[in-house]
């Protein structure tokens, strides 16, 4: 991304005159990112989102860059020829993150077009930048919590993992096991990290813990879990609270 970035910063520090010689070729990042995304498909795809968020940071960097009349007019005529080269159809009225995203990453699955397109249009409509854009994605639960359109109310998987952790620290101990057998899954690399004890409850009310699991996607499932358990039983307190005060009221306007 670093080498967008610069092209970037080059093209601002010299946006102002038209009549300024600039170096911009607007076809060469077009074809770096095709090839980024080519590569990211054959080798990362299975294993790191980051590649993708990189290459989406990049379109939005090169749709969002600031430009003279002459250079933006240079940018749209590499896309559409480079459309025509690719064998996709092309349209001006199309927004233009979206005729990045199509250049970017072909004409073969239009709904991974619609995907990413939206993500990066509701990125500008937030005014979130090309270097902010993988942090900014990984806040919102990935881009297809995005494509989504959630309301304001709504809260990532991230997020309710995080709270349901903060509930975890502040829940009172239950209980300790200790055994033989559970001492020789102990760590003490694990020492203070959480973990999930998978458990069988018996008939005398004892649990028979069977497995540790330390998996962090576990982890984060259990703490998502307590979230929304912990909102159920907030939401009851309230009820409670609430059906009180109404009760109070009644018997104050009777009297």
């Amino acid at each position: 991304m670093n080498t967008l970035v610069n092209e970037v910063t080059v093209a601002n520090n010299v946006v102002s005159n038209d009549t300024a010689t600039i170096n911009f070729d607007a076809s060469k990042p077009l074809l770096n990112l095709e090839a980024k995304r080519i590569y990211w498909e054959q080798g990362a795809y299975r294993t790191s989102n980051q590649e993708l968020y990189g290459i989406l940071a990049e379109c939005l960097g090169y749709a969002s860059i600031t430009l003279s009349t002459k250079q933006a007019r240079a940018r749209a005529e590499a896309l559409e020829e480079f459309f025509k080269t690719r064998g996709y159809k092309h349209s001006a009225d199309m927004p233009l993150v979206t005729r990045v995203v199509k250049a970017v990453f072909g004409n073969v699955d239009r709904r991974r077009i619609s995907t990413y397109s939206l993500v990066l249009r509701q990125a500008v409509k937030e005014g979130v930048t090309a270097l902010d854009l993988p942090t900014w994605i990984e806040d919102k639960g990935g881009v297809q919590e995005i494509k989504l359109g959630h309301s304001a109310t709504y809260v990532s998987p991230k997020a309710k993992a995080q709270i349901g952790k903060q509930y975890f620290d502040g829940k009172v101990i239950l209980g300790n096991a200790k055994s033989e057998l559970l001492s020789h899954v102990a760590d003490a690399e694990f020492m203070g990290t959480s973990c999930v004890l998978l458990a069988e409850q018996m008939a005398d009310g004892s649990f028979d813990i069977k497995a540790v699991v330390r998996s962090t996607s576990v982890v984060n499932a259990a703490y998502v879990a307590l979230y929304g358990h912990q909102n159920k039983v907030m939401e009851a307190a309230k009820k409670e609270v609430e059906a009180a005060n109404d009760a109070v009221g009644n018997i104050a306007k009777q009297a």
